[in-house]
């Protein structure tokens, strides 16, 4: 099992452009200025996150498409199908907990018994179980699944002999606080670009120390 371990660049300056986009921007990469800043600045990879398989069904050839008309290697990068089965068995779980819980609590309100103090328990815990689904489903997609991608950023990076590279990563909207904040931890120059607007803005600028 591949285990979440971060590997500190060392003695080297790592630019990072972020490029916010949404599922839908990924048809729309050939009309938008995304062209000149990838013409203008020497990547040496990219990297990509599809979200879900859907997803990747839909935007992989176009945007596979993009990125090899300018000879750039790319990256798929996702959560290890073994991290995702443990929490995917803990969401069935409660998924099932939770039909179970609302069948019973259903009877009792067919019988008149919503007042009663098994009704209302029956009820307080099938909102509890619904916030633990909605906590899982977050700390998934918004805490682990950044420090993967960020992870595989510096693994990358650590096995190329460049001492000054920039990178490309096609970044969901959702995650870019998070990758922004995980990225500072580990002195990269950072930029941001929304593929929906003409102007390339600068985050933050972190020194190699």
């Amino acid at each position: 099992m591949e285990v979440l371990e971060f590997h500190p660049i060392k003695n080297k300056t790592v630019n990072i452009y972020l490029i916010r986009r949404e599922d839908r921007d990924l048809l729309s990469l050939h009309h938008s200025n995304l062209e000149k800043i990838i013409e203008a600045e020497k990547f040496k990879f990219a990297i990509v996150d599809f979200n879900d398989s859907e997803v990747k069904k839909y935007y992989q050839t176009p945007l596979s498409e993009f990125i090899e008309k300018f000879h750039l290697p790319y990256y798929e990068v996702e959560i290890p199908e073994s991290i995702k089965s443990y929490f995917y068995v803990e969401l069935l779980d409660l998924e099932v907990q939770i039909d179970e819980l609302e069948q019973e609590y259903e009877k009792l309100l067919l019988n008149d018994q919503e007042d009663t103090f098994k009704a209302q328990s029956l009820k307080s815990w099938i909102y509890l179980l619904k916030d633990k689904v909605e906590y899982t489903k977050n700390l998934l997609e918004y805490t682990i699944k950044p420090k993967w991608i960020v992870k595989k950023i510096l693994d990358v990076v650590n096995n190329i002999k460049n001492d000054n590279l920039s990178i490309i990563h096609f970044a969901h909207k959702d995650l870019i606080s998070e990758l922004k904040k995980l990225f500072e931890e580990y002195n990269i120059k950072v930029m941001k670009y929304d593929i929906r607007e003409d102007k390339l803005k600068s985050i933050v600028i972190i020194k190699e120390g």
